[in-house]
């Protein structure tokens, strides 16, 4: 796969393979997952036969040949018939606009009820393989932590469940743990609400499928903010900008929704991003006006004139700090504002040093813990 990843890298910088272009500085041509391979690219016949050039050098160099009968084609705003005379000419099969990818579902609209009814069922098909009635309590409280814990948790991890189908697993593992049938009635001798309580607050520390899934969700927040310099972290970065506080919380798409449970949060008096701090390191990692790593806000908005005079934008804390402040300047400060706003960074920086650590992002104070229970 490294090799064929070297294949088609080399053929779009020869330009004979046009990706697609999400910003100036980032295209998408190919996605390698161990064996599964996805390319993505502008329609055109050009295009196509360059993938298939590509994959019989391949075969020809490696010996090792994609199978062309299981492969599938999609055409995103593109005439159904241009699809199939395409389909029909490479001898693979038409992909449909839902399909799936390494385990989830692209496309669908995962906010509805019907979305969600495979997770559903593959969590009804693991109670039919055991008799709950002839386990111990003890043995039902182990397999509710080790397998219906952690059966939906692929999807949850990217996804917002609807509340409907959060109720209704957390059913489905309540009458697992007091062993009764999806058809009888049976006494419940501890409320569900205290069995996901942890056992330091009285209860089995059984953990909450809604607490899950909103805290699996805002880790990638976490992520996207410790700047690792990922693929994902790049593409979220040309759609939605840079700066995390103005991505757009109305757009129907998955990162939309992991905005909107930040925006519910602090609505209801929890500050998940105060809570995210970067950390410096060699600075490697992080950028000088456009991150918040000093203070509470970002520099280009604290000294708005003088970003205006920077050239790179998107300068490094490393390299900004192995010069003068107004070296990258494409002129120098004038008096007035421009001046006590350099002075004001000077003096800011002053008491910055940096370390031979690899910058990243921690959560400060016990906001982990709260979150959980909170949720």
């Amino acid at each position: 796969m490294k090799s064929l990843h070297l294949s088609f890298s080399r053929v779009v910088d020869a330009g004979m393979f046009k990706g697609i272009r999400l910003s100036n500085s980032l295209s998408l041509s190919h996605l390698f997952y161990a064996d599964d391979a996805l390319i993505i690219g502008e329609w055109s016949n050009d295009n196509l036969r360059s993938i298939i050039n590509v994959i019989k050098c391949f075969h020809l160099v490696s010996g090792l040949q994609i199978n062309i009968h299981k492969s599938q084609l999609l055409g995103v705003g593109v005439p159904r018939v241009d699809v199939e005379t395409a389909a029909s000419s490479i001898g693979c099969s038409i992909m449909n606009d839902q399909f799936c990818y390494l385990g989830v579902m692209v496309g669908e609209n995962m906010s509805r009820h019907k979305a969600w009814a495979d997770v559903v069922l593959k969590l009804r098909s693991r109670l039919s393989k055991w008799k709950s009635k002839t386990l111990s309590i003890g043995g039902r409280l182990t397999l509710l932590k080790s397998v219906l814990g952690v059966s939906p948790l692929y999807c949850m991890s990217i996804f917002k469940a609807p509340r409907g189908i959060l109720k209704e697993m957390e059913s489905i593992r309540n009458n697992f743990f007091i062993g009764a049938d999806s058809l009888d009635k049976k006494i419940t001798w501890v409320a569900w609400n205290n069995v996901l309580a942890s056992k330091k607050n009285g209860g089995l520390g059984v953990s909450s499928f809604y607490a899950l899934n909103r805290a699996m969700l805002l880790k990638w927040v976490w992520r996207f903010v410790s700047e690792d310099g990922s693929l994902w972290s790049r593409v979220i970065q040309a759609v939605y900008g840079s700066h995390i506080g103005s991505h757009s919380v109305h757009m129907a798409s998955t990162w939309s929704s992991i905005m909107r449970e930040v925006q519910l949060l602090k609505s209801k008096g929890f500050d998940f991003m105060s809570l995210c701090s970067k950390r410096v390191g060699d600075g490697s990692n992080t950028r000088f006006w456009l991150d918040v790593w000093k203070g509470d806000s970002p520099f280009c908005d604290v000294f708005p004139r003088i970003f205006a005079l920077e050239q790179d934008k998107q300068m490094t804390v490393a390299n900004k700090m192995a010069a003068h402040v107004s070296a990258s300047f494409r002129r120098p400060v004038r008096g007035g504002i421009e001046q006590q706003q350099l002075s004001d960074l000077v003096t800011c920086m002053d008491s910055v040093s940096l370390n031979s650590m690899i910058g990243g992002c921690s959560i400060s104070g016990d906001g982990s813990l709260q979150l959980k229970e909170n949720s």
